[in-house]
Parts: C-alpha cells; sequence; structure tokens
C-alpha cells in the first residue's frame, strides 16, 4: 500500500471516529443542532478528504502517463462545502452553521495536528 493511501486511511479512520463521537453527543449532549451540524459538517468534510486523496492520485497517474488533464479539484471541493454551508442555512432548527462549519474544518485540523505525533518515527527512519 503506498504512503499517499496509508495517511488517508489514516485521516479518514480518525475523521470517522470524531463524527461516531458527534453523533454520539447529539444523543447524550446538550445543543442537538449544534452536534448535528458537527456530525454533518464532518460528513461533508470526509467526503472533501477523499476528493483530495482522489485528485493527489490522479494527478500521480497523470505524471507517471505523462499526459496532462484538466481537473476540478479545488472547485469540486468548494461545492461540497457551499452545499453544506446552504443545507444548513435551509434547515437552522435541525442544523447549526456553526457547527457545520466548525465540522467543514475537521479534516484539515487532523491534517495540521497528526503529523505531531509521528515526528519521533521521521527522526527514526533517517
Amino acid at each position: 500500500m503506498n504512503d499517499i493511501r496509508k495517511l488517508f486511511i489514516r485521516y479518514a479512520a480518525i475523521t470517522i471516529v470524531l463524527a461516531v463521537v458527534f453523533l454520539l453527543m447529539i444523543v447524550f449532549g446538550g445543543d442537538r443542532p449544534f452536534w448535528t451540524g458537527l456530525a454533518f459538517g464532518t460528513s461533508f468534510s470526509l467526503i472533501s478528504l477523499w476528493m483530495t486523496y482522489a485528485q493527489v492520485s490522479r494527478i500521480g497517474k497523470m505524471t507517471a502517463d505523462r499526459k496532462p488533464r484538466p481537473t476540478l479539484g479545488t472547485l469540486s471541493r468548494l461545492l461540497v462545502f457551499l452545499f453544506a454551508i446552504w443545507l444548513a442555512q435551509q434547515v437552522p432548527h435541525y442544523l447549526s452553521l456553526t457547527g457545520v462549519i466548525l465540522g467543514l474544518t475537521v479534516t484539515y485540523v487532523i491534517l495540521l495536528i497528526e503529523p505531531l505525533f509521528h515526528i519521533r518515527d521521521l527522526k527514526e527512519t533517517k
């Protein structure tokens, strides 16, 4: 399994665990629209992570084949985020806009923080 795939699986697993925690907070926590929005945004964040992985895989294949093709990677992720925000605005009684926006950032926070736990592993491989 290549390194990008391993990273994707690890980040996706962390995101799924957080989404399950947020779903449990809907049942056991207080502010249900916030937790529902957070779980909803996290699910769209997971979709964005998958789209990023697919885009990186496509670019790697295009580089190996030396056949450039136009892509809509960033635009498609932006449209996914806008769709999630639009849905949250349509049903404010069920989804908190703040929760959705925070949920959309979950994978980006994971991408920033998670490598800090592997600094020791990087030093050992050098």
